[in-house]
């Protein structure tokens, strides 16, 4: 029995399992979490250099889209944790760097949304924290590409 069956129950955890893993959903739901928030801090910088209006508005609604998405492909990575993941660092490291970044996300996103109701661009700290976050996520989307495309 998996720590989480308790909350869920043995056979809705298992069917749960069963359609992420038959639809593949945790790979699909990963492209939101990677584009949406490259293109947020991206468009935050430059918005804040270029002093645009429309890039700071593009920048707080990929971000508050990737938040929304990001708990659902955190828990469709769990449910689609496979038996071959089990003892393989790179994937053991994908899976808690992902979960703490989820984390991290909604920090961001608070941090964001508080600029967002001052009227204020985003801030160097902010933007610093965001590429760190960037680089992180890219780091750990590199671990999970790594492990199911190495058997190609």
């Amino acid at each position: 029995m998996t720590s989480i069956e308790p909350i869920f129950g043995a056979g809705i955890l298992s069917g749960l399992k069963q359609f992420v893993s038959a639809t593949k959903l945790h790979p699909i739901l990963v492209n939101f979490t990677a584009a949406l928030v490259p293109v947020s801090v991206a468009s935050d910088f430059l918005g804040r250099f270029l002093k645009s209006e429309p890039l700071r508005h593009t920048a707080w609604w990929t971000l508050f889209y990737a938040t929304a998405m990001t708990p659902f492909t955190a828990i469709t990575g769990w449910l689609f944790w496979m038996p071959d993941d089990n003892g393989v660092t790179g994937m053991t490291i994908h899976k808690w760097l992902g979960t703490g970044l989820a984390v991290v996300l909604c920090v961001l996103f608070a941090w964001r949304w508080k600029l967002l109701r001052q009227g204020r661009w985003a801030t160097i700290s902010y933007l610093v924290l965001g590429a760190v976050f960037v680089a992180a996520l890219a780091y750990q989307g590199h671990l999970g590409g790594e492990q199911v495309f190495s058997g190609m």
